[in-house]
């Protein structure tokens, strides 16, 4: 019988083909055994060996890729990959376990990886925290080298679906690719590897279903829509008439799009947009103009702070920033300022432990109370303004007070800059990231000291609806369109625009090309979102008209119930362009579907 299941779709497209079930790479059966005297030196060479033998491995890998661009991310994790075998905490502290405790390497790694486990354990940010499965996997590989096991080569067929618990990005890449239609993952989430990697060879991909590996036998007809986070199991000969006919018209909207990025970003009324592009890393600069972007309108600083073994100085932080600034010019760069908190800076900064870091000291609090980091970050920032056009965002705004005594810092450093000798733009526009309720309520206030405003609808619906949209028991509740959600962008544009700021949203709302006409509706003036989907974004804009946006969005606006909004919105996108669901994963649309059909996954 057909069996569906719900996760979250990070990777476009849809994929139907038999399943192929990969083992479940689970931590090695670990003997331990104490060592004489004159065994301690023979076993630190063996482990020593053991890291040379996987660095050799990750090495080839990295040669294998070449210089093909689809790749840069995953020969980054390759690094990544390396940088953890020489980390001291793994690499010193195993062989110092081995020395003191006289133990076998084996025993020493396993004890090392506890510790390393528990320091990740208390982070809250979904990025890091999934980072821990990269020391898993680089833990994993010194094993079968201490073991000396080779892996044995999985052998696919045409069309293969490939289920497992976990993929590394070094797993994934040595399965040819050629015969794989999609991949399946019980763990992951939005920044996975295996939604780096998936999106680099173009798969569609299915993170965070619970359990499926246990659920699917190899040889099963499967089907995975990238799009929608489903993943259906023995799919009755309706069910997969629909979904071969969805996957026929999302490769031919695929082709027909991808010219779209270099057309104007406005609607058929002539209307205009600035479509920008989110970026976390310099590599991506060259991508994103590629796809159309008019310049960058979040560039998240806390990724270049996260590769830096130490807390970066001013010179390597303004060389990297004016790199960027130079890349992009004569676009303009968002900057947002630091997005961490202390539990990110363990190694270096003394904070003690919060119960809940994602309501603790973070983002433009971190900043305000460690203002040495700050600093260092600000004069940055300014100084890499003289080669083109920065722009200025503050994350996490809750109140009024934090503006201005941001405002206040940022004259104070520009003053030490002059007396310096440094040059800066004497006009950097400083914009505030809408992210909780308080920052809604206080709208008012904080447009008018601000220059833009940027609507962070991740943060902003996860505050509001109270509901991690990670958790998979709760992920249902995370509804863009709901009312509170809707009224709030409402209201940020509306006094955005009569104090005279443009108002921009940057959340996967901006990306996601279903909810294009409400936002255009509402009157948001720019879009930030993932490089890749600008094309598509673009030919949705080209697609309708404002006025009939405007009304859209006003007309539901006034509604107060989730199943009224979808209900209504839904059937004014299948009547002015069906290209949006079927891009979206939204051609089935069915009142109060989602709801019910997330209790059927939980149960299976």
């Amino acid at each position: 019988m057909e069996v569906r299941f719900k996760g979250i779709g990070v990777s476009p497209g849809i994929g139907i083909g038999e399943a192929t079930v990969l083992e479940d790479k689970k931590p090695r059966l670990v003997y331990q055994f104490l060592l004489n005297d004159s065994e301690i030196n023979k076993e630190v060479a063996r482990f020593k060996k053991a890291i040379e033998e996987v660095k050799k491995e990750f090495k080839q890998l990295k040669k294998d890729l070449g210089h093909r661009a689809p790749f840069k991310e995953v020969k980054q994790i390759l690094d990544t990959y390396m940088g953890i075998l020489s980390d001291p905490m793994l690499f010193k502290a195993t062989i110092n376990r081995i020395k003191e405790e006289k133990i076998n390497a084996e025993w020493a790694l396993i004890r090392s990886l506890e510790e390393i486990e528990k320091i990740f354990s208390e982070i809250e940010d979904e990025y890091l925290k999934q980072r821990v499965q990269d020391v898993h996997y680089v833990v994993n590989r010194i094993l079968a080298f201490l073991h000396k096991k080779t892996e044995t080569n999985t052998q696919l067929s045409p069309g293969s679906i490939i289920i497992a618990r976990d993929l590394s990005p070094a797993e994934t890449i040595q399965l040819p690719s050629k015969l794989i239609a999609a991949f399946v993952t019980e763990t992951g989430g939005r920044t996975s590897h295996t939604a780096i990697v998936a999106q680099a060879l173009k798969l569609p991909a299915v993170v965070g279903v619970e359990n499926i590996s246990q659920k699917v036998k190899p040889g099963d007809l499967v089907i995975v829509d990238g799009l929608s986070g489903e993943v259906i199991i023995a799919p009755d000969p309706e069910t997969l008439q629909l979904y071969k006919k969805r996957q026929e018209k999302y490769l031919r909207y695929c082709k027909e799009v991808e010219h779209y990025a270099y057309l104007p970003a406005q609607t058929l009324d002539g209307h205009k947009l600035k479509v920008m592009a989110n970026v976390e890393l310099f590599e991506e600069i060259p991508s994103v103009l590629e796809r159309g972007a008019e310049g960058i309108g979040l560039f998240r600083t806390e990724f270049f702070y996260l590769q830096q073994k130490t807390l970066p100085d001013e010179e390597l932080l303004y060389e990297y920033f004016s790199k960027v600034v130079k890349a992009i010019s004569p676009y303009p760069v968002t900057f947002r300022t630091l997005d961490l908190g202390g539990d990110k800076f363990s190694s270096q900064l003394d904070f003690g432990k919060e119960v809940n870091p994602a309501l603790g000291l973070r983002a433009i609090r971190f900043c305000l109370k460690q203002k040495d980091v700050f600093r260092t970050q600000l004069r940055a920032i300014l100084r890499s303004s003289i080669h083109g056009k920065v722009r200025l965002l503050l994350p996490l705004i809750s109140s009024f007070e934090e503006i201005i005594e941001t405002k206040e810092f940022l004259e104070t450093l520009k003053a030490e800059l002059t007396r310096e000798g440094y040059a800066f733009s004497s006009h950097i526009p400083i914009g505030v990231m809408i992210e909780v309720p308080s920052a809604v309520t206080l709208i008012d206030f904080m447009a008018q000291e601000a220059d833009f405003l940027s609507i962070g609808t991740n943060d902003l619906i996860q505050y509001t609806l109270a509901i991690d949209r990670n958790n998979e028991h709760v992920a249902y509740l995370y509804e863009p369109l709901h009312p509170a959600v809707l009224k709030m962008i409402k209201q940020v544009v509306e006094v955005g625009h009569k104090a005279g700021i443009p108002v921009s949203v940057c959340g996967e709302m901006a990306g996601d090309p279903c909810y294009i006409p409400v936002l255009v509706g509402l009157g948001v003036d720019e879009m930030s979102l993932n490089a890749q989907n600008i094309p598509v974004v673009k030919k949705v804009l080209r697609s309708f008209n404002f006025k009939e946006a405007q009304m859209l969005a006003e007309k539901i606006v006034g509604m107060g119930t989730i199943q009224e909004i979808k209900e209504y919105y839904f059937n004014a996108l299948k009547q002015w362009f069906k290209d949006i669901l079927v891009i979206s994963g939204r051609e089935r649309i069915e009142v109060g579907y989602e709801r019910e059909h997330q209790k059927d996954c939980l149960h299976e």
